[in-house]
């Protein structure tokens, strides 16, 4: 029980839910603010008392106008069921939220306009929260997809670039139906910069992947995944090869046609430990 009491000592507030709150206190929108506020909250709890369940490291819990980032200490390397389990845990409150709105309001103890309010705001942050777009619960569930058939740095590369193109078209949209809406202009800048640190931090995510794989907790792999590669291949690039979740054999054929197998902790070790990060795969064998 402690371990989720503490997870209130890990919020913080993102200065964008300030700025909009700001916002609300000036044009006398307090009470829709505060609705915000407990809806917002509680999404961002689900996710993490999920992955305290699970005993991940969190971070912090950074709460925006739309939903939250629970931070944590796991790069791509815990079982696909946890992941799914945390990433669907935040829109999973919406719907018991709903419910008790509505019991609520049946029973008299909501006014008609509060639950009009409540029941707004509950479907606008579930709804945009499952936009495909990183870091929303979507972009997140895509990058999960993504990952689960594709090599982890192709997975994330492609995810960033789905959730650039479904920006662009929601910034179009947004430009048609309604360009004097304020507070949405803010949370699509918001994304396009959040995207934009992804796809640049793309190498140390990679590695940061790697990097748990070598040292960190050893993942519940439950297939394994043979990669053919050629002897004269870089280490680094058959690295960028590697999947979640599974258990890598590698398979390097020579020039006279003959086969090796490398265990994916021979890679690691060569080029993390004995920093040979450019060296082919022969100089393993040979």
């Amino acid at each position: 029980m402690n371990k989720y009491i503490g997870l209130l000592g890990k919020l913080h507030v993102h200065p964008l839910l300030w700025l909009i709150g700001g916002m609300a206190v000036l044009t006398a929108h307090f009470k829709q603010l505060c609705l915000l506020f407990f809806i917002v909250l509680v999404h961002e709890l689900g996710h993490a008392a999920a992955a305290a369940f699970f005993s991940w490291r969190v971070k912090r819990i950074l709460l925006l106008p739309f939903g939250g980032v629970a931070e944590v200490e796991e790069h791509g390397n815990r079982p696909f069921r946890e992941e799914w389990i945390v990433t669907l845990a935040g829109p999973a409150q919406h719907l018991w939220l709903g419910a008790a709105a509505c019991f609520f309001w049946k029973a008299g103890w909501m006014d008609d306009g509060s639950w009009e309010l409540f029941f707004h705001y509950n479907v606008a942050v579930f709804g945009l929260n499952l936009l495909p777009v990183w870091p929303l619960d979507g972009g997140k569930l895509l990058f999960l997809l993504l990952s689960y058939r594709r090599p982890f740095s192709e997975a994330h590369r492609n995810m960033v670039a789905i959730s650039a193109a479904v920006l662009v078209a929601g910034v179009i949209l947004l430009l048609v139906a309604a360009p004097r809406q304020l507070e949405l202009w803010v949370i699509a800048a918001f994304l396009a910069h959040a995207v934009w640190q992804e796809w640049k931090q793309h190498p140390y995510i990679v590695m940061r992947f790697l990097l748990e794989r070598y040292y960190g907790k050893k993942g519940d792999y439950t297939r394994l995944q043979t990669i053919t590669a050629s002897a004269e291949e870089r280490i680094s690039a058959v690295l960028h090869r590697f999947y979640r979740g599974q258990k890598h054999a590698i398979e390097v054929t020579g020039g006279s046609g003959e086969r090796m197998t490398l265990d994916e902790n021979e890679l690691l070790h060569a080029f993390f430990a004995e920093k040979r990060t450019d060296a082919p795969l022969g100089a393993l064998i040979y």
